[in-house]
């Protein structure tokens, strides 16, 4: 005779693994648009994101120093057809990565390629809707092997004409 505990079981890891197999869809991180400054930086500092279309965000990234540009990112987060969520980056431009999504729920998102020399895992944590906290890291927790970066929300700035 079955036993009735693993009988009752049965329907709740059931629908608990259907949960864990729905593949994220890119309109749950449609929070993430718009401009994001980097705390404690010059303006112009932090990273800017599309709005969701055709199953991808476009972003970009940008540090400064000295009033000059030492770093940006061109980033793409898509919705591939076989349901994956990848972010790819693009780091100076140079040599695309990708980041697959292992989690991501109404306030966050983690992507993660244990193949990679550094970052191998990529967090982005809505805070509230005017902050967000993003942090790169190696994927075996070493807290000396990461980075954060805190950043509030702030008005896209239209290009100031020159005369």
């Amino acid at each position: 005779m079955p036993n009735r505990m693993a009988l009752a079981l049965v329907p709740l890891l059931m629908t608990s693994a259907a949960c864990a197999g729905t593949p994220a869809k890119i309109e749950q991180l449609a929070w993430l648009a718009g401009c994001w400054h980097l705390d404690g930086q010059p303006i112009g500092a932090g990273e800017q994101w599309s709005t969701p279309a055709g199953a991808t965000l476009f972003g970009s990234s940008r540090s400064l120093r000295d009033g000059r540009t030492v770093g940006f990112e061109f980033m793409a987060l898509r919705q591939h057809d076989d349901g994956r969520l990848v972010f790819t980056a693009l780091p100076n431009g140079r040599n695309a990565t990708d980041f697959t999504a292992t989690r991501v729920d109404a306030d966050g998102a983690v992507f993660e390629n244990p193949t990679n020399d550094f970052p191998q895992r990529i967090h982005y944590q809505r805070l509230d809707n005017q902050r967000l906290h993003a942090r790169i890291e190696i994927a075996h927790d070493n807290p000396q092997q990461a980075m954060d970066f805190p950043m509030h929300r702030m008005a896209c700035q239209a290009p100031v004409a020159q005369g």
